[in-house]
This record gives structure tokens, sequence and C-alpha cells, in this order.
């Protein structure tokens, strides 16, 4: 079968692998319609996140169709559709005993589209207790954005949203706007910063105020916020801790959402104290994928946020679009996509 692998730093391949079949009959086969591209996709290729080998089938916000069920699978049948949580665990560690499976202690062994087989190919297996069915109704497009927002989903409920609260979003890619989404139902004021100019007028749709990052003075954000800063503040870009802390009110919070491995800051622990101030990092969630598929159903804008489908030989296209770089030289491209799926 058709597959893209990881080839390296700034590297992806498409290339025929060995199809695979069910090994357990806890097993299901499912033919893949679809898988969209996140932010960590992007960090691997640029060398940002060293979670994948060589070779490894990328992607991990796939959905499909079920083709195959093992002999013990109960809650499934051929023809369903499916959402995959790739948040995976052994089972048999001791947080995995205590309920705590996103601290597995073998998180990074069993992670589909980093150290698992992903979902950017024809067909996907395994157990069944990582499927979900979608609703009736939901397009694919709308189910490849369940696992990203469930995900952005308890990120915002980790950080303690009041509704008389403020919040900053900072970046405004797929998850920064999923988590504007959801902050604008649950609280008094959402303002995001993106400096893509396509995203920032998307943003504008969907926060109360979208901002160029070199608006975010501290006379603005005195006036947007009565001058107390923002209570939250959510870098959804990975590399913007430095900017959260100095934006977030007394008595704040600050939720370190993207990923990026290079990434240093200084914190004095005196101004934590003083301030009042938490650094929320206690996102992980090993069932993402339920809680969101409810949420979703009065969310009438995620079907806006697909905005580029690409079939899988054209998966350069995809990613430039949202990475804002060209694939083959490394040089900048503009960023012209909110959110890209790859169809199998």
């Amino acid at each position: 079968m058709r597959a893209l692998i990881y080839a390296g730093k700034g590297r992806m391949d498409l290339v025929d692998v060995e199809e695979p079949v069910l090994r357990t009959s806890n097993d299901v086969k499912v033919r893949v319609e679809m898988t969209g591209i996140c932010g960590t996709d992007h960090k691997i290729l640029a060398g940002k996140l060293a979670v994948a080998e060589e070779g490894t089938v990328l992607g991990h916000e796939g959905v499909g169709t079920v083709v195959e069920v093992g002999d013990a699978v109960t809650h499934l049948a051929v023809g369903d559709r499916v959402i995959i949580n790739p948040t995976q665990s052994c089972g048999t560690c001791r947080n995995c005993r205590l309920g705590a499976y996103c601290y597995c202690f073998n998180f990074d062994d069993h992670q589909v589209g980093f150290t698992l087989a992903g979902t950017f190919a024809e067909y996907y297996v395994g157990s069944a207790q990582y499927l979900y069915p979608i609703p009736d109704g939901m397009s694919w497009q709308v189910a490849s954005l369940i696992e990203p927002l469930g995900c952005s989903l308890n990120s915002v409920l980790k950080a303690g949203l009041q509704p008389h609260e403020s919040v900053l979003v900072i970046g405004s890619g797929a998850i920064g706007l999923l988590c504007q989404s959801i902050t604008r139902r649950l609280s008094r004021l959402t303002v995001a910063t993106e400096p893509n100019a396509y995203r920032r007028e998307f943003a504008a749709g969907v926060a109360n105020y979208a901002l160029h990052p070199d608006e975010l003075t501290p006379q603005t954000v005195a006036e947007l916020t009565g001058g107390k800063k923002f209570d939250v503040v959510i870098d959804a870009v990975g590399n913007q801790l430095s900017t959260a802390l100095e934006v977030v009110a007394k008595g704040g919070r600050v939720v370190p959402m993207g990923y990026d491995d290079t990434y240093r800051v200084e914190v004095a622990p005196t101004t934590l104290i003083d301030d009042g101030l938490s650094i929320i990092a206690a996102v992980p969630l090993h069932d993402a994928i339920g809680p969101a598929i409810d949420f979703a159903s009065d969310m009438p804008e995620l079907a806006k946020l697909v905005t580029t489908e690409v079939e899988m030989a054209d998966f350069r296209d995809a990613f430039e679009a949202t990475m804002g770089v060209d694939l083959a030289t490394g040089q900048k491209a503009e960023v012209k996509a909110v959110k890209a799926v790859i169809r199998s």
C-alpha cells in the first residue's frame, strides 16, 4: 500500500509499504479516508520534535471506514466510520494502572504516527479500544478535527477558565483557532495573535479580536483587558512562553500547548510566586476523542477550518501551504491554508 514515511529532517517520501494485518482478536483494520496535518508533523519535519525514526509512517489525525474486525470486537462492524485515537499506552505500567494513561512509562512506544505506523497511509490496523464511531451526519472533514479539538478542549478546561475572564491565544493555526472557538464560548473576551495575514483574517471571524503580534503592546493589552492583562494565555505555537508570561494577569494561568523541543525560556520563580501565576502543562488527555465528539455537535464553524484537501501524491502542496516552508529548498513559502488534510 502507499504511505508517507519520515525520511529525515525536512523530508517525507511517498513509498510502498507492507499492508498491515490483524495481529490480535481485538484488532480492527481501517481503510483510511483522510488524515489531518498537525503542527507536530511540521515540527518533526523541521527537526524540532525528535519522536519519529526514519521509515516511520507519519500521520495521527486519521479517520476512515472499518474493513475488518477481530473475533473479540463487539462494538464495531465492517462499514462503520471511525476516528482513530492516536494517544495510546501500554496499559500495564504503574501509571496506566492508576489511570494516568497519558503519562504511561512506555508512552513513547505507543504513539500512532510517531513510533507506531501512522495514518498517512491507505490502511491502519490497531486495537478496537482506540476507535470511536463517527456520528451520523458528521462529515469526514469535521471528524478529522475531533482529535485536535479534544486536545484543545482539555487544555482550556485544565486552565479552569471562568465566564468572566479574558483569554489570549498566541497563534492562529488549527490548534489556536480551535482554542479560540472554545474560549469564545466560555469566556468574556478572546483575543488572538497571528503574524500570517491569511490566518489572522480567519481568526478575526472566530475571536473577538485578531492582532498581529507586533500590535500586542502594553497599551493595547491594557485597553482590551481594562488594565488587568489576560487571565489565561494559551501558547498554541510552542515558543511563546516568554511573551505569555509578560501579558498574563496576576493570579492568571499560562498554558503551553505547542511543541518545540528546541525552545528554551528563563523563568523567575519569585515572579510566579509574587504574582500568583500558574503554568499549566498537564494538558495531555488519554481520551480526547469522546468529549470532543459531543462538544463538536454545536460548533458549525468546524466545517470551515479544513481549507485544503489533497491526494497523497500531492502531500508536499499541503505541507507547504500549512508550514510556510518549501520542502524541496527549505526556503520560506507563503502560508495559505488553515488546516490541510491528505486523502488516502
